[in-house]
């Protein structure tokens, strides 16, 4: 089958969505469909086996346009059975590009990209869209609630996890020390990017945590790895509370120097209200680390119902306080705390040959 993958970007926007479009266009060419891929903000050229279009090179404010009328050129030379559209925002223009080539049309969606204030050009996307994927079953009942969608066209493709990463590694002594972790510290992460409209990560709340988890008797550095301008609020939420020698704020971070982020924790902790799905879960617990996240979104799908980490209620801060301390004391399924274990059932259940599976069964 010949498919046209857009994406925001593959190498040029990051996070969890430019990695799920990676790993799709990477495991549709395994399953013997010719791939075609292009990104919004990438800049045009060969990619990991791809020729990728994008329109990065173009100013800001012509990159949609720019962007719209390459993916039409596409469709008219190379005549695509499938078109794949990463992100709803993309919707509307496979919905025009259909009439050119005839192909099907297949929407992803995340998580809080999918609410009730969506445009009516996107709106209309999904409902004549011919194949809808939900990252989640949160997700995918968030697209059910929306007027005119069809149950019967949406399925749910969870996010994977690059295991040639994110691996259990020895233990990075030199970052740790390098942030200030003493000797007996333990180490609480979380990795998202720091913008005040994804506050639901509810990073906030774990500072909010702190207090009593010390006075638990568990000495404690709470490590955030991200950027984006709500650092500010976060060191004075911490400042506040008296915790502010206890928060470590790195800035951005490389994808490449993660994983010795993950080895270093010994807990990851994300309490969120509105993920989508959270791959910086499965990443955390490839690399062997216990987790806790909230019980309200689509976090409950990446730790399995709560088989693979602690759920817990994301807006109970007492919750959370509990949560930490029993996986930092060790205190659950042994599964949780033997790294090589935890990481290979993630590799089992959410690895790429898990993700080939799933998706052979919805393309073929």
């Amino acid at each position: 089958m010949r498919v046209e993958l857009w994406s925001p970007g593959l190498t040029g926007f990051g996070g969890g969505i430019g990695a799920f479009s990676m790993a799709m266009a990477e495991e549709l060419v395994v399953l013997g469909h010719s791939v075609r891929v292009g990104g919004l903000l990438d800049r045009s050229g060969p990619w990991n086996g791809f020729d990728v279009f994008g329109a990065a090179d173009a100013p800001a404010w012509a990159r949609p346009a720019v962007f719209a009328g390459k993916c039409a050129w596409q469709c008219i030379r190379a005549r695509p059975q499938e078109i794949i559209c990463t992100h709803l925002n993309l919707g509307p223009l496979a919905f025009g590009a259909r009439a050119l080539c005839g192909a099907s049309t297949t929407l992803v969606a995340h998580g809080i990209d999918v609410h009730a204030g969506l445009s009516h050009a996107r709106i209309t996307a999904l409902r004549n869209a011919d194949r809808l994927i939900a990252v989640s079953e949160w997700t995918r009942q968030r697209l059910l609630k929306l007027p005119g969608i069809a149950e019967d066209r949406t399925r749910v493709l969870p996010n994977t996890v690059d295991e040639t990463r994110f691996r259990v590694g020895p233990y990075p002594a030199e970052l740790a020390a390098g942030l200030g972790i003493a000797a007996g510290e333990r180490v609480i992460l979380t990795v998202g990017r720091l913008d005040p409209g994804e506050g639901y990560k509810g990073y906030d709340r774990v500072v909010l945590a702190l207090p009593e988890i010390l006075r638990s008797g568990v000495d404690v550095r709470f490590v955030v790895v991200g950027s984006g301008g709500d650092g500010a609020r976060l060191r004075a939420l911490a400042e506040a509370h008296g915790v502010g020698d206890r928060v470590v704020l790195t800035g951005f971070v490389p994808d490449d120097a993660l994983p010795a982020y993950y080895r270093m924790a010994d807990v990851f902790a994300m309490p969120s209200t509105g993920e989508g799905f959270g791959i910086v879960f499965l990443e955390a617990m490839a690399c062997g680390t216990p987790v806790l996240a909230g019980n309200r979104d689509g976090s409950v799908d990446a730790l399995d119902g709560g088989r693979l980490g602690s759920l817990v209620d994301p807006m109970a801060v007492d919750e959370i306080v509990a949560g930490i301390v029993r996986l930092l004391r060790r205190v659950g399924p042994p599964e949780w705390f033997e790294r090589k274990r935890l990481s290979a059932e993630v590799r089992r259940t959410f690895g790429r040959e898990a993700f080939r599976a799933r998706l052979r069964a919805i393309f073929g």
